[in-house]
């Protein structure tokens, strides 16, 4: 679509037309028309993705100009029409999450790596997904457990970050337990949002077919304040898909991060500067002459997590004699010198007795809770005098039901009723 269409539009309609691009992969109502002109434009080479991200620079561009929407506004302060032009940051997020990774029409081999054009588009979309949840919380449209995975999730950010640049990592690092329940949460609250948003969705459908007016009234609802609502769950619904985007695109920027190291060392292991055959001269040449083969072992790379830390551990192994054995570093040889062979202990006796002492107090708690309970049971009468809860009518009553049922059970079944044994052997003896 080229740009004089997209001028010529309101906010509104760019804002559809961008979203369309997104949704349908490319596929829009006038699809036809923009591939005559992609046809005569051939040399631009931009993708349906691309148009999207453009349409959606220059809407945010548009309305930070036009002051449509202001960083000291409330929620209340924000016109209805206005409302679906905050999710523009959700979309360019969606949007750079979804550009691939070539370059058409370029063949230069000195152009970045596919794994860094991805790590640069994941890293734009989690600002943008970022920047769009700072803005629906200043609007105060989350609700308190939305705002705390936020918080978590910034959380676990900075934890990342610490552990690019060497530092001692915080101790706030989730587990995986803890990291699913927060998952299961996340989607309970997606499908509850999915689901008003579909209800006022078809409210809407059912004013359209029954032609009321605008100010006419549905189920408490005139046009405009249910519109209102159906962009308010809209834009919670973005920051539940926000919140799982974000989580995924640090877990694959982990594994962006080493594949991006291990080109860079497959670079250098093909740099002819780097091979011994440069330093050595002829040496080379001699031992190629005497049959001696200079190509090295292969070797793989194991990625471990530290069960403690969750730090990613490397270790590189290679290929002798048919096995994979450990290749020592002269570090790891030192560090293993005074190393004792037995497992350390992972806390020591003040906090061991911390521990037991909680434990104890919780299987005390619950002790007295269960007794509690069990004093209000019913029971034979006897135990109820011995108790001094005679005087308890419902106990009583409840006690005296359980001791009928008791004496009825004891006249279907008299003692010995169960004992066959005579029954047994020749009666003649």
């Amino acid at each position: 679509m080229s740009s004089s269409k997209t001028d010529s539009m309101t906010p509104s309609e760019t804002l559809a037309v961008a979203v369309g691009l997104l949704d349908n992969n490319g596929v829009s109502s006038d699809n036809a028309s923009d591939k005559q002109e992609d046809s005569s434009n051939n040399h631009h080479h931009q993708t349906p993705i691309e148009k999207s991200i453009d349409i959606l620079t220059k809407l945010q561009t548009q309305l930070s100009r036009s002051g449509t929407l202001s960083s000291n506004e409330v929620l209340d302060d924000v016109a209805t029409s206005s409302l679906e032009f905050i999710g523009v940051e959700y979309h360019l997020g969606r949007a750079f999450l979804m550009l691939p990774t070539y370059q058409l029409g370029n063949n230069n081999s000195n152009s970045a790596s596919p794994s860094i054009l991805r790590k640069t588009n994941i890293t734009r979309a989690t600002d943008y997904f970022h920047a769009y949840l700072k803005k629906v919380d200043q609007l105060d449209l989350l609700n308190e457990a939305t705002i705390k995975e936020y918080h978590t999730l910034l959380d676990m950010e900075d934890i990342d970050d610490d552990d690019a640049k060497s530092r001692p990592a915080p101790t706030t690092r989730m587990n995986q337990s803890q990291i699913r329940e927060m998952k299961i949460q996340r989607f309970q609250r997606k499908r509850a949002a999915s689901q008003k948003q579909a209800q006022f969705q078809s409210l809407l459908q059912r004013r359209s077919r029954l032609g009321l007016a605008q100010e006419e009234e549905m189920e408490g609802h005139d046009f405009e304040s249910l519109s209102r609502t159906l962009y308010i769950e809209t834009l919670r619904l973005y920051a539940e898909e926000c919140l799982e985007e974000i989580q995924s695109c640090l877990g694959e920027l982990e594994m962006l991060d080493m594949a991006i190291q291990m080109e860079r060392g497959r670079m250098i292991r093909q740099d002819p500067r780097m091979h011994s055959d440069s330093r050595n001269g002829g040496a080379s040449a001699a031992g190629a002459g005497n049959g001696l083969s200079s190509k090295q072992p292969l070797q793989m790379t194991q990625i471990t997590q530290h069960p403690l830390t969750g730090e990613l551990q490397l270790q590189t192994q290679q290929v002798m004699n048919g096995q994979l054995k450990p290749i020592m570093q002269r570090q790891e040889i030192a560090n293993q010198v005074f190393r004792p062979g037995w497992n350390q202990p992972t806390m020591t006796l003040e906090e061991l007795g911390e521990r037991e002492r909680a434990d104890a107090i919780q299987r005390a708690e619950q002790q007295q809770v269960a007794e509690a309970e069990a004093k209000f049971r019913p029971r034979r009468y006897e135990q109820l005098v011995k108790d001094g809860m005679e005087d308890d009518e419902k106990l009583v009553e409840a006690s005296a039901k359980l001791d009928r049922d008791w004496d009825e059970w004891k006249e279907e079944n008299p003692r010995g009723s169960g004992n066959k044994m005579s029954e047994r052997g020749d009666r003649n003896f």
